[in-house]
């Protein structure tokens, strides 16, 4: 024990057993310890308390600790208590390997906390934290907040702009328990979920956040080697396959065939008897990128996309994956409502069948992201369709449209949104 560390935990123990109120008179009393170390304590303590349960003390030493160090960047602990409350409550739960569903339960109840100002008070929280405390504290604390970004990255309702800001925070506090030079693994594989988020990104510049994600993913690589890490390796490239798919700088063409070659990469370690899901996620992602491929024959590609696509649902039954199916049965819609071989009013028929076979897992209420998509997606089959009459199909376009409205607002999903509009006035001109 260090000459001061003593003073300093009476310190502590004299502060929380006193009223809240005597704080500054306490302090002023023992303004002689009142240092950047004392800070660092009162964060050590506090995180202490928090993994034992003490939320209230934890909270308290934590909002004083703010105060002393940063007071005019940090508003949120002292005036919005409820939120550093729930953000402790989730993490110990968390901690205490709470199930995904029981996490999210415990989410839904409390979405109100879940806000912008959640996000600071995660950011300096998590930040200070991991700094001031034991590097074994730091990782245990680390490894909390990657599960909850692998959580809350996923989690399909609330605010997905402000849930993908979540999880790039907790990532990136987590790096700072894991330097490169030490951890060179776990490091790695903490940047692949930063990129994953950055993927994944609603606020900022899309065609930025996908070139840093595809950075990151890079930068991850030179540890995750195939030689090393196979099984890894085949996870990263499968994800920055998909980053490709989405990237908006530099020729479509070639950035197609880029994210091929990354999920054929994948493929190329994840086999069927080993790996069925991360085999099956493959061939969904083959098939999801297929029918959008400029290179080769369109109608080759399409049914290329169709084969890949039924793969993956040897794999992902409606029984035992309905979430994934329901994404399978979405990339089939879109794969029948781009073909062009065979009868075009059977294709479309086939497209809104998978679409609303879709629909019956993500709902409104449970998938509000996909929902919208999905009604999207249902509105360029109506304005495509050929069965039925004519003016009819074209209000149910306009009406599916109007619905993916609901969620894709202006505000929230710019970009979706400017694609929903589009798509309205190319339905309303014909």
């Amino acid at each position: 024990m260090s000459k001061l560390e003593r003073p300093y935990l009476k310190l502590i123990d004299i502060l929380l057993s006193n009223p809240q109120e005597q704080e500054i008179n306490i302090l002023q009393a023992h303004s002689e310890l009142v240092n950047q170390e004392f800070i660092s304590y009162l964060i050590s303590v506090g995180e202490n308390l928090r993994r034992s349960g003490d939320l209230a003390a934890a909270e308290r030493l934590i909002n004083l600790a703010g105060k002393l160090l940063q007071p005019e960047q940090i508003p949120a602990f002292s005036a919005q208590r409820q939120y550093f409350d729930f953000l402790m409550i989730l993490l110990q739960q968390i901690s205490n390997r709470l199930t995904p569903d029981k996490v999210y339960a415990l989410i839904r109840e409390n979405q109100n906390k879940l806000d912008q100002n959640t996000t600071k008070i995660l950011q300096y929280w998590a930040n200070e934290t991991i700094l001031a405390i034991e590097p074994n504290q730091g990782k245990a604390i680390a490894i909390d907040l990657i599960n909850f970004g692998n959580l809350i990255s996923t989690y399909p309702a609330g605010d997905r702009s402000n849930n993908m800001e979540l999880a790039i925070v907790a990532y990136q506090a987590a790096l700072k328990a894991y330097p490169p030079t030490t951890f060179p693994k776990d490091w790695a594989l903490i940047q692949s979920n930063v990129a994953n988020a950055l993927r994944d990104r609603v606020l900022g510049n899309r065609q930025e956040n996908i070139e840093q994600a595809i950075a990151t993913y890079q930068l991850a690589l030179e540890v995750i080697t195939q030689d090393k890490y196979p099984y890894i390796w085949g996870n990263t490239q499968r994800n920055l396959g998909i980053a490709y798919t989405y990237r908006v700088k530099g020729d479509r063409a070639r950035n197609i065939e880029q994210a091929i070659a990354c999920y054929n990469r994948a493929l190329s370690v994840h086999n069927l008897d080993d790996y069925p899901q991360d085999w099956a996620a493959s061939h969904n992602n083959l098939g999801d990128i297929y029918p959008n491929r400029l290179v080769g024959d369109k109608a080759d590609n399409i049914k290329t996309a169709i084969d890949h696509l039924e793969q993956a649902l040897t794999i992902y039954t409606l029984a035992d994956h309905p979430h994934r199916w329901a994404m399978l049965q979405n990339n089939l819609g879109n794969a029948f409502q781009a073909r062009i071989s065979g009868d075009q009013e059977n294709n479309i028929e086939r497209s809104i069948s998978h679409y609303e076979n879709a629909l019956s897992i993500h709902t409104l209420e449970k998938f509000p992201y996909n929902w919208a998509m999905l009604n999207n997606n249902l509105g360029g089959a109506y304005r495509h369709r050929l069965k039925g009459d004519a003016a009819e199909n074209k209000q149910q376009a306009i009406a599916f449209l109007n619905k993916a409205l609901l969620v894709y607002t202006e505000d929230r999903f710019p970009r979706q949104w400017t694609e929903i509009q589009h798509n309205l006035q190319n339905t309303l001109k014909n």
